[in-house]
């Protein structure tokens, strides 16, 4: 039974092993909350919808991996936009491939080999069919794309119609079992420059609804699995309610074994000296009151394998909504945010796996399963 986001692979093999052509589509930052806000588009009336939560945290990095490599994030072990890298002793950005903080992307080449970010096969390199992935053209040749696409045809486009257009004539181009891949990041971003709550948000998920829309609907009728996802959801947020922690308890320096945070303003994981969990926790916790929760970050993470092990921070702090946390000393995007994700709010936690119905008519209302 579908239960999260993580079980998505295993129903793409389990449709692409009965023989099926199988389309996923995962529209990052489009969670269901904003499905359903849309529920009157023609694409969205014709979808069969299975509720799934995400994973922990709920981000980019954690579910893409997923959908790459085949495996849980606690499996995969790149759970956020910044994570320490332990062969490096610093933080850095796995989706950019350079240090945390950098503006320049690749700036890791020549000094970290980038299998080391997710050993093992890909989810194409063991499906055993043909498998094509398409993306924004910006990020279609990036490393990260590179190591984590390993398997399958890679191609990259400017304008959404365009790709899922070509996408779609791959898969119809051929009888036999075939898997296509496409992401498209501009909900997500408008949502980061925006807000989810603005119009522009808004605009941005019609605008890719419409554009998908033609090409979905013919590809449903040629004997196609049609499948739409999104990685996570989005809360509003500003950076007039942002909590610096190195402000609030100038001490918090001292306890830290690496001075930049992992995660994200909505999922802040720190990394503190050996015995000083608990002080840190109870110092934040005190100076935070309801602004925020801070907890051990494996009471969140309980089973985590190898990688993620290594990788995960000892303290996480997880704002209220609305509201984010970082250190003043590792500024970043907080400072001009108005919409975020990577904690346990149901806004950035409700997603779903959801399947064109050809048969449906278009004004009929979005199927939802239990």
């Amino acid at each position: 039974m579908l239960r999260t986001f993580a079980d998505i692979p295993t129903e793409v093999r389990r449709r692409l092993d009965g023989g099926r052509r199988v389309l996923l589509v995962l529209l990052d930052g489009f969670g269901l909350p904003f499905l359903d806000r849309h529920r009157d588009h023609p694409l969205v009336r014709s979808l069969s919808v299975t509720p799934l939560q995400t994973q922990f945290p709920s981000t980019t990095t954690a579910h893409v991996t997923t959908i790459h490599f085949g495996v849980p994030v606690e499996d995969h072990g790149l759970y956020e936009w910044n994570v320490l890298e332990p062969l490096l002793g610093t933080m850095i950005c796995p989706l950019r491939f350079n240090l945390a903080g950098s503006a320049v992307d690749g700036d890791l080449a020549g000094q970290l080999d980038p299998s080391v970010l997710a050993p093992g096969p890909t989810f194409y390199e063991t499906l055993g069919v043909p498998s094509y992935v398409a993306q924004p053209a910006a990020i279609s040749d990036s490393i990260y794309t590179r190591l984590a696409t390993r398997g399958a045809t890679v191609s990259g486009f400017a304008q959404l119609d365009r790709g899922i257009a070509d996408l779609a004539g791959s898969l119809a181009a051929t009888d036999a079992p075939a898997y296509g891949l496409l992401y498209w990041d501009v909900i997500d971003r408008t949502g980061h420059e925006q807000g989810p709550s603005s119009p522009g948000f808004d605009v941005a998920s019609a605008a890719a609804l419409d554009s998908l829309w033609p090409t979905l609907r013919r590809l449903a009728g040629r004997d196609v699995d049609v499948l739409v996802t999104a990685d996570h959801g989005q809360v509003d947020v500003g950076p007039d309610r942002v909590d610096y922690l190195d402000d609030i308890w100038p001490e918090l320096a001292s306890a830290l074994s690496h001075p930049r945070p992992a995660g994200s303003s909505r999922d802040a994981f720190l990394h503190v000296n050996p015995g000083s969990r608990d002080a840190v926790i109870d110092a934040l916790s005190v100076r935070l009151g309801e602004r925020a929760r801070v907890l051990p970050a494996a009471e969140l993470v309980p089973a985590p394998g190898p990688r993620l092990r290594e990788r995960l921070g000892d303290v996480v702090v997880l704002p209220a909504p609305g509201r984010q946390v970082w250190l003043r000393s590792a500024a970043a995007n907080e400072r001009w945010f108005r919409g975020q994700h990577g904690g346990l709010h149901p806004a950035e936690t409700s997603t779903y796996l959801a399947e064109l119905q050809p048969s449906v008519s278009p004004s009929a209302p979005a199927g939802r399963r239990p």
